[in-house]
């Protein structure tokens, strides 16, 4: 019960920092105290669903985001990019000839996993695309 306290409240001070609004702001929106806010983020209260639901209108975050681990299509885009670069950065690193190396067995690796998915080189799920097709 205490992860998902902390889930919850680590989900709700994610989405006031992605939507730009400050701790203050955000406890005059819900008309409560500062304080009362920030114990909210910090997982020391739990939320009512009613304030959830006042934070999830405020962000602009699905209400189902804040209980689950459901990322908004945005958000699942930015936090790719991010590993991106960082993935980018670590190959850089790397001296050639290991970079071409290590870059080509990555490669070859995601290929074969999207191939046991049923992915597709268009990103297409083949399974989900014949079954549309039959129907």
């Amino acid at each position: 019960m205490e992860q998902v306290k902390t889930w919850i409240a680590q989900r709700i001070k994610d989405a006031r920092e992605w939507k730009g609004i400050s701790q203050v702001a955000m406890a005059k929106h819900l008309d409560v105290a500062r304080q009362t806010y920030l114990d909210l983020e910090s997982g020391k209260t739990e939320p009512r669903i009613s304030t959830l639901v006042k934070i999830a209108e405020l962000t602009g975050q699905p209400l189902g985001w804040f209980v689950f681990d459901i990322q908004r299509p945005e958000m699942q885009q930015e936090q790719l990019k991010t590993e991106l670069i960082q993935l980018s950065a670590l190959y850089e690193q790397l001296a050639e000839p290991l970079r071409s190396q290590m870059l080509a067995c990555h490669i070859n690796q995601l290929k074969v996993i999207l191939v046991h998915l049923g992915v597709d080189e268009a990103g297409e799920n083949k399974a989900a695309s014949e079954a549309a097709l039959s129907s």
